[in-house]
């Protein structure tokens, strides 16, 4: 546990050969916030590096640090001195300057340095290589040591002050994620899948960050869709059936997909169909009096009406924890549109105030209820265009219909002050497809109602949706999951290659490989054109950037570290691969070996990397470009056979070195995994 301390790390960096304990120590603090270097690798080389530059080139200890950034790619070197970072006297030729960084940097260094090997010029950038040998002394225990918190970083990459001593640590931040969102009775759309696995993403991006995360799965239990469905149950339903329904939501579900047909009837522009289309329009008509009835009887509290949507929410509920459970996703909080909805007080307070300043108004003509079936008399809208001239281009949101009901709008502005009185929140994450128009309505009415800090905490991550439907017919999420290990099962008994474990073909395993193939398939297209749905050859492919080949990655590591303690085991007497045990670090230094560990040391870095920008895709492609160096090792293994040294005993020590390299892959591997929510496959 010698790199759980800064103190342990100065040991190790003094002996690689660098100045005394207490020197190394003093250089690894002289940053106000010392924590970093127990999240960064990294950073312990940058506090060594921004010593030596500020000598050189007098920019200053912080600007130095500042200028030293990871490398963008792993043939650019480690670290890289940015000049342009420097901010110097115009008419410095930073070209120039970089030689020169170079030559004084090469004159200065001693040789082998103990934690760097001679820079190189790059344009405007200075660029180091690390030592191999202190990666490998430095590294290795550095990741083993965290184990499954590696990666994790409160500091949140701070930036240093040097003179300063370091602050108390600050009360842990609160996150709400709001993610999924299904609404009831309805299908399970292909938005409401990638928001689950971008929302588990973000939920654990930052808790891996050090904040407090409260997961909400903000169901839409309200507004005329409800109506709908409680119309569709007095038409239809059985309380009966649902006893003795298998399926209690599939049961809810089709009655809701039954008047939803009648609701939403698809008519064929035909001349012979002129009679049929305007019979069938005339009960469509009837059906939305009726959907809007029913609804206003549920939002003036009738018990007859509230009794049925609770069951309904009750059965959906139960429904989605069980489903969720297999994605891995657990929520803290199934809200909704309800839970402000039937607490009058918390809408009227909003609107009362809305009113009150002026900032809604009554108005008649146009669309009154958001749905465009009416013509607006006397519903209350904000023209975002009168507060706010640049707010211009959000145009109008109605709070509440000509009928008297309230809009979706209305609850969602109501809830962000509830979840403040609830929660006081430091930051709340909307992870919704597509409603970016929404969301800044609801941001910017935030604002205008005197809450512009609160307003500066939300955040909408958007994404495209893609096809309404998942894989043809899979309605609900847990035929979604289903169908999923349907098409992994039948890859994994006719397309997969032979030299597939065998235990990820088990049916048993098959639900765990299908999750990440799901997980991956999404990230991979979410960001692609909105007409892009199921891939089943992206979902199940062996090779690429696939669920199932980073799960087959992890397995073949996994097996190749059985065999080294199976070997390390039979040996007399035994060699241990533990991290204590005799290693030959020195067999690490050159390719491929150096170069996985090199990118092993990036980690941390891009796990903040990702948590700043949310955007998933770093962290999974990071951890294919992982697989791919760690695959050229896995087969020099396989070409050379493990430990190459001239005699056993040397041989035994290689295999030592190379198995705590597998160990801290392995770690590395499961932390990115467990950030984007992907459980290995278990044997």
């Amino acid at each position: 546990m010698a790199t759980r301390s800064v103190a342990g790390l100065a040991a190790l960096v003094q002996g690689l050969g660098g100045g005394g304990e207490e020197e190394e120590e003093a250089v690894l603090t002289g940053f106000a916030t010392p924590d970093v270097l127990l999240h960064q690798p990294l950073a312990i080389y940058r506090a060594h590096l921004a010593r030596t530059l500020d000598g050189l080139v007098g920019c200053g200890l912080e600007q130095a640090y500042d200028a030293i950034q990871p490398a963008s790619s792993a043939g650019n070197g480690d670290l890289d001195f940015v000049l342009p970072k420097l901010k110097l006297a115009d008419g410095t030729k930073l070209q120039d300057l970089a030689a020169d960084v170079v030559k004084k940097v090469c004159a200065s260094f001693p040789r082998p340095h103990p934690l760097f090997l001679p820079p190189f010029k790059d344009g405007v950038h200075v660029r180091f290589f690390l030592s191999p040998k202190s990666l490998t002394r430095i590294l290795i225990p550095y990741i083993l040591d965290r184990r499954g918190k590696g990666g994790d970083d409160s500091t949140a990459a701070p930036a240093p002050a040097l003179t300063t001593p370091p602050p108390a640590p600050p009360a842990q931040k609160k996150a709400l994620v709001e993610f999924s969102s299904p609404n009831l009775g309805q299908d399970f759309r292909t938005d409401h899948l990638r928001s689950t696995i971008l929302g588990a993403f973000v939920a654990n991006m930052y808790e891996a960050m050090g904040w407090h995360v409260v997961r909400i799965n903000y169901l839409g239990d309200w507004g005329k869709q409800i109506g709908l469905l409680g119309l569709g149950w007095i038409k239809y339903g059985s309380d009966d059936v649902l006893a003795k329904h298998a399926d209690p939501f599939r049961y809810i579900h089709e009655i809701a997909a039954r008047i939803d047909a009648e609701f939403r009837p698809r008519l064929e522009a035909t001349r012979r169909q002129q009679q049929q289309q305007q019979q069938q329009q005339q009960q469509q008509q009837t059906r939305r009096g009726e959907r809007d009835a029913t609804f206003k009887r549920l939002e003036d509290g009738e018990a007859q009406a509230v009794e049925l949507w609770e069951k309904m929410r009750d059965i959906s509920i139960a429904y989605y924890a069980s489903t969720y459970a297999r994605l891995g996703v657990a929520f803290d909080d199934y809200s909704g549109e309800s839970l402000v909805c039937r607490n009058p007080e918390a809408l009227a307070r909003v609107e009362a105030v809305l009113r009150a300043e002026g900032i809604a108004e009554q108005r008649s003509g146009g669309d009154g209820d958001g749905d465009g079936d009416g013509d607006g008399d006397g519903s209350w809208v904000v023209d975002f265009a009168k507060h706010n001239p640049a707010a211009a281009r959000l145009g109008v949101a109605v709070v509440r219909a000509r009928d008297g009901t309230t809009t979706y709008f209305l609850r969602d502005v109501a809830t962000v002050l509830d979840r403040l009185e609830d929660y006081s929140f430091d930051k709340m994450v909307y992870v919704v497809g597509e409603q970016d128009a929404h969301f800044r309505q609801v941001f910017e009415t935030v604002r205008l109602l005197g809450q512009g800090d609160v307003a500066g905490r939300l955040h909408h991550l958007s994404f495209t949706r893609g096809p309404a439907q998942w894989g043809g017919d899979a309605r609900l999420l847990g035929d979604i999951l289903d169908r999923c290990e349907e098409y992994v099962r039948r890859a994994a008994a006719s397309t997969w290659p032979d030299d597939v474990p065998a235990h990820l073909r088990r049916t048993a395993v098959a639900g765990q490989v299908a999750i990440s193939s799901l997980v991956v398939h999404e990230l991979n297209i979410r960001n692609r054109s909105h007409t892009i749905g199921l891939d089943v050859e992206l979902l199940t492919a062996t090779d690429g950037e696939t669920g199932p080949a980073l799960q087959l990655a992890y397995a073949r590591l996994r097996q190749t570290l059985s065999q080294l303690k199976a070997a390390a085991a039979a040996k007399d007497p035994p060699t241990s691969t533990s991290t204590g045990a005799a290693a030959d670090y020195s067999s690490l230094w050159d390719a491929p070996w150096i170069e996985l560990l090199r990118l092993l040391a990036r980690f941390p870095n891009v796990a903040v990397a990702a948590f700043d920008s949310l955007e998933p895709e770093t962290i999974l492609s990071y951890l294919f470009l992982v697989v791919d160096e760690l695959s050229y090792c896995l087969d020099v293994v396989d070409d050379n056979g493990d430990g190459d040294g001239e005699t056993e005993e040397d041989a035994a020590r290689q295999s030592v070195a190379r198995a705590h390299l597998y160990q801290a892959t392995r770690q590395v591997l499961e932390n990115g995994m467990r950030l984007l929510n992907i459980t290995p496959a278990a044997r």
